[in-house]
C-alpha cells in the first residue's frame, strides 16, 4: 500500500522487491548468485520491471558488490519505466535483516518502517500463500510471530544508529489519515507534497472475518508482547482458566 502510494509521487521510482540484500550468503557466492537468478518470484519481478534476464545476468557479473547491483539495477528500471524520476526506493520486507548493511552501503539513505498490529499481521501471513513442493502453504503462527518480532527488534536496536535517518509510523493510524500520513512521509523525504486524490487505501481488519483461533491469538498476544507494547498497540490478557473441583 505505501509503495504504490510514493510511486505516485513524480519524483521516486520504485520496482518489484528485489530481495537482494535478504540473503546472509555473501555476494558473488553460489547460493546468493543461484538464489537470485533461480528464484521463480524475483524472476516474474523483473519480467514486470521490464528486464531480461540476460540483462539482469549481465548486471549481476558485472557488480563486485550487492551496492553495485542494486544502483545497476535501479538505474537501468528507472530508465525504462519512469525516466522523469530523481530518486529510486525499494520495498523488500525481508530486507531488515540487511538493514545494518543498506545503512552501511547508502550513508544518505532514509528509511520508512511501518509497522503493523501483531495479530493482523499474523492474520495476513496465514492466509497468504506460497508455493513450496507444488503445495500451497501459509506461514505457521509461530513462524508469523518471529517474523514481527525480529523486525522489530532490529529496527529498535537500530534506531539508536540510524536516528534521523529512520521514520516509523503505524498502519492503522496510516489508513485512518492517508493524506496527513503522506505528507508527514514526504517531508521526511524531503520531497514536495501536494495533497493526493484517489489513493490506494482500504484498511484490511480480521475483526468480523476472524483467521486466527482463540488459541493462535493468545500466542500472539504472549509471544508478541513486548514489542505490542513498544509500539502501543493493546493485547488484551488472555482470558483466565478457573479449575473448579466437582463437589461431590
Amino acid at each position: 500500500m505505501l509503495r504504490n502510494i510514493l510511486r505516485l509521487h513524480p519524483n521516486l521510482a520504485c520496482p518489484e522487491e528485489t530481495h537482494f540484500y535478504r540473503q546472509a550468503s555473501p555476494f558473488g557466492s553460489t547460493e546468493y548468485v543461484n538464489f537470485l537468478k533461480y528464484n521463480g518470484t524475483l524472476i516474474r519481478h523483473r519480467e514486470m520491471d521490464k528486464i531480461g534476464e540476460d540483462e539482469f545476468g549481465r548486471l549481476l557479473s558485472t557488480s563486485s558488490t550487492r551496492r553495485e547491483l542494486i544502483v545497476q539495477y535501479m538505474g537501468l528500471f528507472a530508465a525504462r519505466n519512469k525516466p522523469q524520476a530523481t530518486r529510486w526506493f525499494e520495498k523488500t520486507p525481508q530486507h531488515f535483516y540487511g538493514l545494518p548493511l543498506l545503512a552501511n552501503d547508502f550513508p544518505g539513505a532514509r528509511f520508512i518502517h511501518i509497522v503493523r498490529d501483531p495479530i493482523s499481521v499474523a492474520s495476513s501471513l496465514k492466509t497468504a500463500t506460497a508455493r513450496s513442493q507444488g503445495r500451497v502453504i501459509g506461514a505457521s503462527v509461530l513462524e508469523a510471530c518471529n517474523y514481527w518480532n525480529e523486525a522489530a527488534g532490529i529496527i529498535r536496536t537500530l534506531k539508536l544508529a540510524l536516528g534521523e535517518r529512520l521514520f516509523e509510523i503505524r498502519y492503522e493510524d496510516f489508513c485512518a489519515d492517508p493524506q496527513g500520513g503522506s505528507s508527514r512521509i514526504l517531508e521526511f523525504l524531503d520531497e514536495p507534497f501536494d495533497r493526493i486524490d484517489g489513493l490506494p487505501v482500504r484498511e484490511k481488519s480480521y475483526s468480523a472475518d476472524p483467521v486466527l483461533t482463540a488459541e493462535e491469538v493468545a500466542q500472539v498476544r504472549n509471544q508478541c508482547r513486548e514489542g505490542a507494547a513498544y509500539y502501543h498497540y493493546i493485547i488484551e490478557p488472555a482470558a483466565a482458566t478457573v479449575l473448579t473441583t466437582p463437589v461431590t
